[in-house]
């Protein structure tokens, strides 16, 4: 099943991972309305221990943070599950940002109806669902 309706994302249980509190609030608060479960984390380590304690179906998160970068947290994620779709939400276009662990790039600032679309079809992509 892909989740496509309203029903099947509330079955969902989605990480969010991004150091910046506002955007972590507002882009957090649309994502409680979507999924199941929201799991949030301010930096990758913290993202790290909250995907191993609750495996997550969906993996989103910044890239620049304190403490774990984005990139170190995709690796280690990745090194324990290869088919977790994980979605990168960045403020920057260029080589040294480019996550080819990552199923997906969107730059900010983040469209609600663009991140939920995002999700859908990365679970859609990997078969999640």
């Amino acid at each position: 099943m892909t989740p496509t309706t309203a029903e099947e994302l509330q079955q969902l249980c989605l990480l969010y991972v991004e150091d910046e509190d506002i955007a972590r609030l507002s882009i957090g608060s649309f994502l409680r309305r979507q999924v199941g479960e929201l799991l949030l984390a301010s930096q990758g380590e913290e993202g790290l221990r909250l995907y191993q304690e609750k495996r997550p179906a969906v993996v989103i998160t910044d890239l620049e943070m304190p403490v774990m970068n984005g990139m170190e947290m995709i690796r280690r994620i990745r090194a324990l599950d290869h088919d977790i779709p994980i979605i990168i939400t960045t403020a920057y276009d260029d080589d040294a940002h480019y996550c080819p662990e990552a199923d997906m790039t969107i730059l900010k600032p983040i469209s609600f109806m663009e991140l939920l679309q995002a999700v859908k079809d990365c679970l859609a992509a990997r078969g999640k669902g």
